[in-house]
């Protein structure tokens, strides 16, 4: 959406008004500001549970190709050896930093499907993108603890400019001639032109989004270098993604290398880091930002992978491994729903424990998951349906076509009324002590069903007898 409103000269509240209606009206960015909320409430609760900040990710499926992935990069690599699952990437590498990895590549993908098709917005958003890839090679040498919050903060700190090119071009490009002729800052030129400054906008958007104080910090343009600050903390972030910026913005002017190393001399001091290593982690950078997660594809599962049985073999190893290493039940549990999840391509996985007569669905995995769980109970009194069956005679089962005439009677209404887009599911009875406590429960939609090998449904039993070994060590 582009807008032209040259009675928002000088008129702050109107301006405001128009941004919020422009960004209100642009699906993606409400979505990106929930988002934002709902991770920094799991990185402040002090219940935080590993399986919540698991499913809010897997809930993606293209985000979680794009975790995972960058899990494993560089940053991260001596941290535990090769991730393949968002509950062990949460594990190895925490929730702080798994939380934050998220926001940077849904800011990205967010601001990617939103840009407009203008030369301009396209060279911003390859700025931003950019300025991350600086300050990630920076804190990867450095070795720093969540170090992706970093990362954050350099990217958001360029997220009033975009704003301003994506909705508001004409005042844009103002912006940036009176700046250019009248030697003054943009922030400067902004007020004269719209009303408000780029970093009171940015800081107007960070307070609408609730964003963390950390982050709306660092998307003030102002830096200082008198000081110098404690890496990690408020005030070097805020500085670090000033550099960043500053460098992207050098970049992409090609300015020489004496005018870069000078810059590189203004920060170096007040960041604590050698002019070496940032000056490397800025070739690096330029070599590398194509590879930085961005382009957002279909999110929906496309049922079971080619490699199913080969992703099983890996899931059951790490699982055993992970017991070797003490984990609780829980997580056990988050591991194995993921693993089941992610190898075969389900729509969504789902654990049912007793609970005062009844079983009930307690946590999952997948499409609506949270959505579909008060729906998801029935009587612990035998019923003549699969559900029962499975339980009783403690059988994995597989229902390859919830609507023929063989399996359709033994299917339960309410599965029908509420899962109405199954079309196959499994059942793996979980056994304790020689009785059934509850059962795990996975499904295809209509669309991508597909048959399992006896080989596959037997790794798939390994995996629920391996998290039932984490319920026995608890005992």
């Amino acid at each position: 959406m582009t807008v032209s409103a040259p009675e928002l000269v000088n008129s702050k509240d109107q301006f405001l008004a128009l941004l919020t209606k422009c960004m209100s009206e642009k699906g993606d960015f409400p979505a990106f500001a929930k988002s934002v909320q709902q991770l920094d409430e799991l990185m402040h609760d002090q219940n935080k549970n590993i399986a919540d900040i698991a499913r809010v990710i897997l809930n993606d499926f293209t985000l979680t190709q794009k975790v995972i992935r960058l899990a494993n990069s560089a940053m991260y690599s001596g941290m535990g050896g090769e991730i393949t699952t968002i509950t062990q990437a949460v594990v190895v590498l925490g929730i702080d930093t798994i939380a934050h990895i998220t926001l940077s590549i849904r800011f990205i993908d967010t601001l990617s499907a939103s840009a407009p098709a203008s030369d301009e917005a396209r060279r911003e958003l390859a700025q931003a993108m950019l300025a991350g890839s600086v300050v990630r090679n920076v804190v990867t040498k450095l070795n720093m603890v969540n170090g992706e919050e970093a990362v954050v903060c350099a990217l958001l700190h360029h997220l009033g400019r975009l704003m301003l090119i994506f909705y508001f071009p004409d005042e844009w490009s103002r912006i940036q001639k009176i700046a250019q002729s009248d030697a003054m800052s943009e922030n400067d030129a902004a007020l004269r032109v719209i009303g408000i400054s780029i970093d009171e906008m940015s800081q107007e958007i960070a307070r609408n989004w609730h964003l963390p104080k950390k982050i709306s910090h660092c998307m003030i343009s102002s830096a200082t270098f008198t000081e110098i600050s404690i890496p990690g903390s408020s005030d070097w972030l805020k500085v670090m993604a000033n550099f960043a910026s500053g460098a992207a913005s050098l970049l992409a002017q090609q300015c020489n290398a004496d005018d870069l190393k000078q810059y590189v001399l203004r920060y170096s001091e007040s960041l604590l880091i050698s002019t070496e290593d940032l000056a490397e982690s800025i070739d690096l950078a330029q070599q590398m930002v194509a590879e930085f997660p961005g382009n957002p594809e279909s999110g929906k599962s496309i049922g079971k992978p080619y490699d199913s049985r080969e992703r099983l073999a890996v899931s059951i190893r790490e699982l055993k491994m992970a017991l070797t290493q003490g984990i609780d039940f829980n997580v056990a549990l988050s591991m194995m729903l993921e693993s089941l999840y992610a190898s075969m391509g389900f729509n969504r996985v789902v654990t049912f424990f007793r609970d005062a007569g009844m079983l009930k669905a307690k946590v999952g995995f997948g499409r609506g998951v949270p959505e579909v769980l008060p729906g998801l109970i029935f009587p612990e009194a035998y019923a003549a349906d699969v559900f029962h069956l499975s339980l009783t005679n403690k059988a994995d089962v597989f229902i390859q076509d919830v609507a023929s005439t063989q399996s359709s009677s033994s299917i339960p209404a309410w599965l029908r009324e509420t899962l109405p887009d199954v079309d196959a599911f499994i059942l793996l009875p979980l056994i304790f002590n020689g009785k059934a406590i509850g059962l795990i429960y996975a499904d295809w939609c209509k669309g991508t069903t597909n048959q399992i090998e006896p080989s596959e449904f037997s790794s798939m039993g390994v995996l629920r007898d391996y998290l039932m070994k984490a319920l026995i060590k608890r005992k």
